[in-house]
């Protein structure tokens, strides 16, 4: 059962071939999470992203999808932003975009690489620490697990948020009662 103050989320790392997801139900539940591709030429997939996406959606009932803001965007990763949004407007599911700063300011005492921030969800959601890749060399492309802690990490970037917003309602509204103004 959700507090009043958590809802269900879905956390969505769009890149150009594929997505990570991650399904939250308050801060430190963790319900699903995976990758979906979209490869191109012979090996194309037969179910559209915007298909992918639906059923995502249909399957975890979110009230809230949450996605990186980018300040520029490939063709193709602006095209799958575009049908995830079209599908999320069907469904009435608002969308939230956490900046890069927004995701590493949620975990400050990580150096902010994508590594350790990935080693510190691990520990914070254990069921995740058999899908941490190991550091990657530089000679190496990024592994496409990475995605999955790149969209868990949105999702407690977003949580972390709303509760830090949630504390400076509360202290504001203490302020005011101190002061003997009416809340």
């Amino acid at each position: 059962m959700l507090h009043p103050n958590e809802k269900r989320i879905l956390a969505i790392d769009l890149r150009s071939r594929s997505f990570g997801y991650a399904v939250f139900e308050g801060p430190t539940r963790l319900l699903d999470w995976g990758v979906k591709s979209f490869r191109q030429g012979v090996n194309e997939p037969t179910i559209p992203a915007s298909e992918k996406f639906a059923a995502l959606m249909d399957d975890s009932s979110p009230s809230t999808i949450v996605l990186k803001k980018r300040d520029s965007e490939t063709k193709k990763r602006a095209e799958m932003r575009n049908e995830l949004v079209r599908e999320a407007t069907k469904r009435r599911i608002s969308i939230r975009s956490l900046s890069q700063n927004g995701v590493k300011n949620a975990f400050p005492d990580c150096n902010c690489n994508k590594y350790t921030i990935a080693a510190a969800l691990a520990k914070q959601l254990p069921e995740l620490a058999p899908k941490l890749p190991s550091v990657r060399k530089i000679w190496k492309s990024e592994d496409y697990r990475m995605s999955i802690f790149d969209a868990a990490a949105l999702g407690v970037a977003y949580f972390s948020r709303r509760k830090l917003a949630h504390e400076v309602s509360n202290e504001s509204q203490s302020a005011r009662q101190i002061a003997g103004r009416p809340t």
